[in-house]
């Protein structure tokens, strides 16, 4: 991982070849005709195989990745290996989630690891995949990972209402008439990056949510969409674009915490506030979590100054439980913050 072009083709060439011809490493390529499109490289070293993988440019997405990952998780179960690791970029989705499919899990964050030729640090995402699950631990007790959260084909779909409706997941269960405005929950996509950077520059968006960096750039647009399916990868929180009218209108996220709790949160483009966009999305990932994720309580928190955001809560369905006195800052001072809650049916 990290190896960055022009590659030294002769100064590497001498530790390919022992790679190799080692026992304990293998190579994989994938080729089309005459050409080489793709490769994994694996070696196992006490038990524990680390691998390396490329699909050239134009034959992603063609299965190419899958191919390669099953005949290297093949190899490392003939060769009696109880775990494969591997480190992919925070930003190469389409990795990060192909390995997801397979059962490997985030297990950490590598901070400013990999040196770049430009002296940049890079970050890198941990994932591994155990293949014994039946041999005694220890010492203390394992730490539980969390399944990853899997966000339905075509997303969370339904109408733009809030009010009494309750939304599934694109199943058609859903009862409405074809000119109801839609609502569409799904996953972030690189292409969602240019859009997000304009809608994040509202200065009432700014002032509700300090965090944001400012300016908000292209990177930052990036970093929020790639940390959005580590996250769901994970299974530590559903990240999700609002697609209202066809159109990106905000971000809604559900933080899952102990005990079956979670928080949501969101903010919504200058064009979709008032008509319903928040309350909608608010619901619809709550219900998510409740029915779907198997959580007992939602919470919501809002500055009791954000009437906007107030009333989104209440009609979202959450319930008003009392005041965080000088919680957050708002506006460069502490504020206080209501908490609404929705929790699960107990029957």
């Amino acid at each position: 991982m990290g190896a960055e072009a022009p590659i030294d083709r002769a100064a590497r060439r001498a530790a390919f070849d022992r790679a190799v011809a080692g026992d304990g490493s293998t190579l994989f390529v994938a080729d089309a005709g005459d050409e080489i499109v793709g490769a994994v490289y694996a070696s196992v070293s006490g038990g524990i195989v680390d691998l390396g993988m490329f699909v050239v440019e134009g034959h992603r997405g063609g299965g190419i990745g899958r191919a390669l990952l099953e005949a290297v998780i093949d190899w490392a179960q003939a060769v009696g290996a109880h775990k494969i690791s591997l480190a992919a970029w925070p930003t190469n989705q389409p990795a990060i989630g192909l390995y997801a499919r397979y059962g490997f899990r985030v297990e950490g964050t590598r901070r400013r690891h990999y040196r770049r030729r430009n002296g940049a640090l890079w970050d890198s995402v941990v994932m591994g995949l155990i293949l014994d699950e039946d041999a005694p631990g220890g010492p203390g007790r394992s730490v539980p990972v969390r399944p990853p959260i899997v966000v339905p084909d075509g997303g969370i779909v339904g109408p733009l209402s809030g009010a009494g409706i309750a939304a599934t997941a694109g199943d058609g269960r859903i009862a409405t008439t074809p000119n109801d405005a839609r609502i569409v929950l799904r996953e972030w996509s690189r292409d969602d990056a240019p859009v997000l950077v304009t809608l994040v520059d509202d200065p009432e968006i700014r002032r509700w949510l300090e965090i944001l960096p400012d300016p908000y750039t292209a990177a930052d647009a990036e970093e929020y969409i790639a940390g959005a399916r580590v996250e769901l990868t994970a299974g530590t929180a559903v990240r999700l674009a609002v697609v209202a009218d066809g159109r990106l209108a905000g971000s809604v996220d559900l933080r899952l915490g102990h005990q079956h709790t979670a928080h949501i949160g969101y903010w919504m483009a200058a064009w979709a506030r008032g008509r319903g966009v928040a309350s909608t999305a608010a619901r619809f990932l709550s219900d998510f979590g409740l029915e779907r994720l198997g959580l007992w309580r939602v919470e919501l928190n809002a500055a009791v100054t954000n009437i906007a955001s107030c009333r989104v809560a209440e009609k979202a369905g959450f319930e008003a439980e009392g005041v965080r006195r000088s919680w957050r800052t708002v506006d460069g001072v502490p504020a206080d913050f209501a908490i609404y809650s929705r929790v699960a049916d107990p029957g």
